[in-house]
């Protein structure tokens, strides 16, 4: 009797990863900070929703790109398995069906990941965009005005009663210190 599962599969588990890979690169381009702000200016230098759309299109681009690398990566190492080892599966409809689980598991797996780690690398790519002033210059903290309109555009936490710009930052974004306010025009 024959086995369902050989080592071969790793071709289909990296045709998988391939094309959950691809369906994230389409679904987000890789931007750069200045690139994220510069799409995302309006007559009044900015427009939260668009940032927020850009940085997720950023990280859907980075997690496709590393799914991607990671098929073809698993599609050479089957490759290089089933020639080293010679193996004789014998073809079925059941192998033909396990292969194509397989195939849908690495999709699952990609997807999966893709939402676990989204939101932290939301939050960090938003923080750290919200520290550009007007020239594209990196500050040191983040633009306290900034995270509250970025915090919005994104459904975060909204702002309390009374609740000023650092401790906003401090409860919704983790961030301890903030630049008050807006960058200045320059």
């Amino acid at each position: 009797m024959s086995s369902i599962i050989s080592w071969s599969d790793i071709f289909v588990v990296g045709i998988g990863l391939d094309i959950a890979g691809a369906v994230l690169l389409a679904q987000g381009l890789l931007m750069s900070d200045r690139q994220v702000l510069g799409l995302s200016r309006t007559y009044l230098n900015l427009s939260p929703d668009q940032v927020v759309a850009r940085v997720g299109d950023r990280i859907a681009g980075s997690v496709g790109v590393v799914s991607l690398v990671l098929g073809f990566a698993a599609q050479l190492a089957g490759y290089v398995i089933s020639l080293s080892t010679r193996s004789n599966v014998d073809s079925s409809l059941p192998r033909g069906l396990t292969a194509v689980l397989f195939a849908l598991a690495a999709i699952l797996f990609v997807r999966l990941a893709y939402l676990v780690i989204r939101h932290s690398f939301e939050r960090h790519l938003l923080i750290r965009v919200a520290r550009y002033d007007n020239d594209f210059v990196l500050q040191r903290h983040p633009y306290g005005g900034l995270l509250l309109v970025l915090g919005r555009a994104a459904n975060m936490s909204s702002r309390l009663d009374g609740e000023s710009e650092i401790q906003y930052a401090r409860r919704v974004w983790r961030v301890q210190e903030v630049i008050e306010g807006w960058p200045a025009n320059s």
